[in-house]
C-alpha cells in the first residue's frame, strides 16, 4: 500500500513538473515573438488598414530566395512617420534636391458656407506583393517573371550624348491636376482636371524633362492634350502623338507617359500617397509596366520595357527611399508597344498638392538620369 501511494505521489510530482515546464516554454515563445518585427507599430498599422484597401492575388516566380521575400498583397498603407533620409544610397542628406519654388496658391474660389468637405487620408504605401532587395512588385498579370534575371539583362536602350533627342515625355491624360494647397480636406466642388498647364501633370513632366536635360539627356516634352475636350479615346490620340514624335525624332529611345492617380472616394476619404525626405513632403510615384500574356495584344517585346522599368524602380528607392509605391505589372499595353523603352509613371493622386507632385518630378528626373546615364555610350 505504501509503495502504491509513493508511486502515485511521484506521478503527481512529475505531472506538475511537466505542466510547469510546458507553461514556461509557452511564456518564452510569446516573449520571443513579441520582440520580433511581427508586432511592431508599423506592422500593426499596416494590418489595421488592410481590410480597407484590399488587393488582388500576386503571382511571381520566387527563384532567388536569398534576395526575394514574398509579402501579403495588402497595399501596406502606413501613417507618415519621422522624416526619411536617403541613407545607404548614392545621395547624402546634403545632396538631396530641394523642392522647386512652387508656392501653394490661396484658394480664391468662393465656396458656399454650407458646402460639404471631405477628408484626405495622407498615407505612405509600403511593402506589398513581392520584395526584391529594396523595392516591391505587384504582379496581377498571371505571367511569371524572374526579377533577378530581368535586372541582369541590359535594356534595349543606349543613350547617346549626340545632341539629338533621346527621351519623349508625354501625357495621355494631360488635364489630370492637383490640389492648390494642403488643408487636409477638399471641397465637394473640387474638380481634379484642368487645361491650365500650371496646375496639371504637364508641370510634373516639365520638371522631369528639365532634370534630364540638365544631365545631358536631350528630352522632348510634348504637352498635347489627349483627354480634352473628351476623355474617351485618349490612348488612341496619345498613340498618334508618340508616332509623330518618333517619326520626327528617330533618335528617341525612351517614351514616358506621366499621369497622376486617384484612390478612394469622397464618402470613405481620398488617399494621398506621400513620403517625407529631409523634412519635405513629396508625392509617392508608381511605375507601371505591362505584358502580353497570350499574344493577343500584339505586344511581343514587353520584356524590354520591364527591364528598364525595374531599373528605374530600383534606382528611385536607392536614391530616395520611400519615393515609390510597389511597381504595378499587369496584362495591359498602354501604348508601351511603340518602343523598347516605354513606361508609365503615376505621380501622386488627385489630392496631392501640385508642389508635392512637382517635387517628385525633381526626384524622378534625377533617378531616371542615373539609370539612363548607366545605359549611355
Amino acid at each position: 500500500m505504501k509503495v502504491l501511494i509513493k508511486t502515485r505521489i511521484a506521478d503527481i510530482v512529475l505531472f506538475l513538473i511537466f505542466t510547469l515546464c510546458f507553461f514556461l516554454a509557452l511564456i518564452c515563445m510569446f516573449v520571443k515573438i513579441k520582440k520580433s518585427s511581427l508586432f511592431t507599430k508599423e506592422t500593426l498599422s499596416v494590418l489595421s488598414v488592410k481590410s480597407f484597401f484590399p488587393q488582388g492575388q500576386i503571382l511571381l516566380n520566387i527563384s532567388d530566395l536569398p534576395k526575394i521575400q514574398a509579402f501579403e498583397p495588402d497595399n501596406s498603407l502606413q501613417n507618415l512617420g519621422p522624416t526619411q533620409k536617403a541613407s545607404n544610397s548614392e545621395y547624402s542628406s546634403t545632396e538631396i534636391p530641394n523642392p522647386p519654388a512652387i508656392p501653394e496658391d490661396a484658394d480664391n474660389e468662393k465656396h458656399a458656407s454650407n458646402e460639404k468637405t471631405y477628408k484626405i487620408i495622407e498615407s505612405q504605401f509600403g511593402q506589398a506583393g513581392l520584395k526584391y532587395e529594396n523595392f516591391c512588385v505587384k504582379n496581377t498579370s498571371g505571367t511569371e517573371i524572374d526579377i533577378a534575371k530581368e535586372l541582369s539583362l541590359k535594356p534595349d536602350v543606349c543613350i547617346k550624348k549626340s545632341g539629338e533627342p533621346q527621351v519623349l515625355i508625354y501625357h495621355t491624360h494631360t488635364s489630370e491636376s492637383y490640389l492648390k494647397k494642403d488643408e487636409g480636406f477638399f471641397y465637394e466642388s473640387y474638380y481634379p482636371r484642368s487645361t491650365d498647364g500650371s496646375r496639371n501633370v504637364t508641370k510634373v513632366g516639365e520638371e522631369i524633362a528639365k532634370k534630364l536635360n540638365e544631365h545631358g539627356i536631350v528630352t522632348i516634352h510634348d504637352t498635347t492634350y489627349h483627354d480634352s475636350p473628351t476623355y474617351k479615346g485618349s490612348y488612341s490620340r496619345s498613340c498618334k502623338t508618340i508616332r509623330e514624335n518618333l517619326d520626327k525624332y528617330p533618335s528617341i529611345q525612351v517614351t514616358i507617359d506621366i499621369h497622376r492617380d486617384s484612390m478612394g472616394s469622397p464618402e470613405s476619404g481620398k488617399v494621398k500617397p506621400t513620403f517625407r525626405i529631409n523634412g519635405n513632403k513629396a508625392a509617392q510615384i508608381m511605375v507601371v509596366a505591362g505584358c502580353d500574356k497570350d499574344g493577343s495584344a500584339e505586344f511581343p517585346d514587353w520584356e524590354y520595357n520591364l527591364r528598364l522599368a525595374l531599373r528605374v524602380q530600383q534606382k528611385c528607392e536607392t536614391m530616395f527611399p520611400g519615393l515609390t509605391r510597389p511597381m504595378s505589372f499587369g496584362n495591359f499595353r498602354y501604348n508601351m508597344n511603340l518602343s523598347h523603352g516605354a513606361m508609365l509613371i503615376e505621380v501622386g493622386s488627385d489630392v496631392n498638392t501640385l508642389g508635392e507632385a512637382v517635387y517628385s518630378g525633381t526626384l524622378v528626373g534625377e533617378a531616371l538620369a542615373g539609370v539612363l546615364n548607366d545605359l549611355s555610350k
